[in-house]
């Protein structure tokens, strides 16, 4: 069951109760709930036809609809559709969620802060006084002396370690005007040598692989807006992460499913007619029925869809052309033409049933440590994922930045560069100090959008006229400086080595005159 949560705010908005809410928004958007009928929403909601009636009268004065009962007796509800251009997903604007203080000072609480190592140690630099290391200094060492079986030290032993430690952090300080960019490419660009264009299996799969190596280096620095293989790890809330059955039933329900997926497609070109043979093992394990196979036919092609039996069909036939039952008997008159017929069958074979766009596979995983199931995708859609009921949003992570920057924003975009980089450096068995990947990660979100570190970014908006001269189409930038008056204050690198002076960095950021003293 995949719950809209805006769909059944809005119902519960209206005043319907939430148990009804809950049901009506099972993998249903607000336009699909807005045209259900009485006995629909009864059969939905699993109620009596009073209570249903009750409900549809409440989501029609919501609406605006109207709805006529053709039959007193039988109970007959006919809605009548208005002809309306294609439907547009309407933009989900989730509500923030409640801060909870006590809650987020608890899970910064680390345990070890009670360690008796750790706490010598902050003693000791307490007691030092100036320039305190940072917590995360305190922690590694702390975690090191562990390492080594040491389960306590002494006072004098603590003294020391804070004293060398604080040594040895001022001296790992950039300098003022040290070429930190420089730096940083070396430290990167030399391991990057050692990388190999590596891909590992994913989540058992051995179809399918994840970009790692060098390739996923190249993928993060280009700020690609789609990557090669795109993957998600959902979490669920508390009340439903150790649940396997509800992680497969919400699996199966963000997965896209096509038409050719669940059912052998046949045309017949002699009666001009599409002819679906539903896959029942197929159906059973994307948690669909022939009448909902049937039912979201015929919304999406607003077509009239013949079934070999009203409940649990298993042949459904499609005809170009025929909106209502009353439509075939026109047929000997007005045939479809064999273009119409061939065209269907491209739109049919690639309709998506169900299933959220570009998440092409969801894995069930269980996280040894904890014991939680979680999900792992294959494909890509952070919107839209976060729309669902059960998912905690606070731990549903992607590899795909863009996603990020436009869903969460500039700062999450660059945490997710940090996190990325740091992760495929890890897992080739390469050593990068962590502020080169920040300095990466900065100069990359600095203008307030993430852009890539080349020439449709970084290196082509450089402010310098020579320096973007110097990278490519030399001509095109000297003139258009010329043109516009602009002028360039030879402040970077490559500028000052062009007109050969010093850069100012280094021993080049200090003028020094001398000043003779008078006889």
């Amino acid at each position: 069951m995949v719950v809209k949560s805006a769909t059944k705010k809005k119902l519960m908005d209206m005043q319907i109760p939430e148990e009804y809410a809950h049901l009506l928004a099972d993998d249903r958007k607000w336009d699909d709930v807005k045209i259900l009928t009485a006995q629909e929403i009864a059969a939905i909601c699993k109620t009596d036809s009073d209570t249903g009636t009750k409900l549809h009268t409440i989501i029609i004065s919501a609406t605006g609809s109207r709805s006529d009962s053709s039959d007193s007796q039988g109970g007959t509800t006919v809605v009548r559709r208005r002809a309306a251009p294609r439907r547009r997903r309407a933009k989900v604007v989730q509500e923030l969620e409640e801060y909870d203080e006590e809650k987020k000072h608890e899970s910064y609480v680390d345990e070890i802060v009670e360690d008796p190592i750790h706490k010598a140690l902050v003693k000791a630099d307490e007691e030092i006084g100036d320039s305190p290391l940072s917590p995360r200094v305190l922690a590694d060492l702390t975690n090191s002396v562990k390492a080594r079986g040491r389960k306590k030290l002494t006072a004098k032993q603590a003294t020391e370690m804070i004293s060398q430690s604080r040594a040895a952090f001022l001296q790992a300080r950039v300098d003022p005007f040290e070429a930190a960019g420089i730096t940083t490419a070396q430290s990167i660009g030399e391991p990057g040598t050692q990388m190999t264009m590596r891909t590992f299996h994913y989540a058992g799969v051995a179809t399918v692989n994840v970009t790692q190596g060098l390739p996923r280096v190249i993928e993060i620095v280009d700020a690609r807006k789609v990557p090669d293989t795109p993957t998600m790890t959902i979490r669920l809330i508390d009340d439903k992460k150790d649940d396997a059955e509800e992680c497969r039933k919400l699996a199966a329900g963000i997965e896209v499913t096509l038409t050719k997926n669940i059912a052998d497609i046949e045309t017949d070109v002699a009666q001009r007619k599409l002819v679906l043979n539903l896959k029942v093992g197929n159906l059973k394990q994307k948690k669909m029925t022939g009448e909902e196979v049937r039912d979201k036919l015929s919304r999406a092609l607003r077509l009239h869809i013949l079934a070999d039996k009203e409940k649990n069909p298993r042949v459904l036939t499609i005809i170009p052309g025929v909106q209502r039952e009353e439509d075939i008997a026109e047929l000997n008159e007005n045939p479809p033409s064999y273009t119409e017929l061939l065209q269907l069958e491209d739109k049919v074979k690639d309709l998506r049933l169900k299933g959220i766009p570009g998440i092409e596979r969801a894995n069930v995983q269980k996280d040894d440590k904890t014991g939680e199931h979680y999900l792992s995708t294959i494909g890509s859609n952070l919107a839209r994922v976060s729309d669902l009921e059960a998912i905690d949003r606070s731990r549903t992570y992607t590899n795909n930045i863009i996603e990020i920057y436009d869903y969460l924003g500039i700062e999450a975009a660059r945490q997710a560069i940090i996190n990325e980089l740091k992760a495929t450096l890890e897992g080739a068995r390469l050593e990068v100090d962590v502020r080169h990947l920040l300095m990466v990660a900065d100069v990359m979100t600095s203008e307030g959008a993430v852009r890539a570190i080349g020439r449709h970014g970084v290196s082509g908006n450089k402010h310098s006229i020579l320096a973007r001269a110097a990278f490519e189409v030399t001509v095109n930038h000297l003139l258009k400086a010329g043109i516009i008056g602009e002028r360039d204050r030879l402040t970077g690198v490559a500028e000052n080595v062009i007109v050969g002076q010093p850069i100012s960095l280094g021993t080049g950021s200090v003028e020094l005159y001398y000043i003779p003293e008078d006889a």
